[in-house]
């Protein structure tokens, strides 16, 4: 029987900017949502904030320098889509289910982010779109297939 990797909801999306405050700032005086807090992320080469979006929310990554993951997608592609992210229950099981469908992955193992245990799908594997796995860390879900409201 094939393995699943079943997702619960849409996590967040990743834009990747060069100028995290003012992507910020566009997005809280464009569309009123609440400004996030941005956070250094060494290990992974960004400044990075989460901001709530209705049900969902927006990542926005700066990269720290342009040899970063993040800096050389910009150089590339320029600001944009960065990835979309899927919540899942277990991450590590999600990603033993999509490498036993043959799946390309980044992260061979879950690893810590941003937004909880995340892990990566190539985008090769994912028709072009860079896919991250998450599972939330430290959060109830509601039941009703969203996440519940952050304080």
């Amino acid at each position: 029987m094939k393995r699943t990797c079943v997702v619960e909801y849409v996590d967040h999306v990743g834009v990747a900017v060069s100028d995290i405050d003012a992507a910020m700032a566009f997005f809280v005086e464009t569309f009123g949502v609440p400004a996030a807090e941005v956070e250094e992320l060494e290990d992974q080469g960004v400044r990075a904030a989460l901001i709530e979006v209705g049900q969902t929310r927006l990542e926005l990554l700066q990269p720290t320098g342009a040899e970063t993951p993040v800096g050389r997608f910009i150089e590339r592609r320029g600001e944009g889509l960065h990835h979309l992210a899927f919540n899942v229950k277990d991450v590590a099981e999600g990603l033993e289910a999509v490498k036993s469908q043959g799946l390309q992955v980044i992260d061979e193992a879950p690893r810590e982010g941003l937004s909880g245990i995340i892990a990566f799908i190539h985008p090769k594997s994912a028709h072009g779109v860079l896919t991250e796995l998450v599972q939330s860390v430290g959060r109830k879900e509601s039941g009703d297939g969203f996440p519940p409201p952050r304080e």
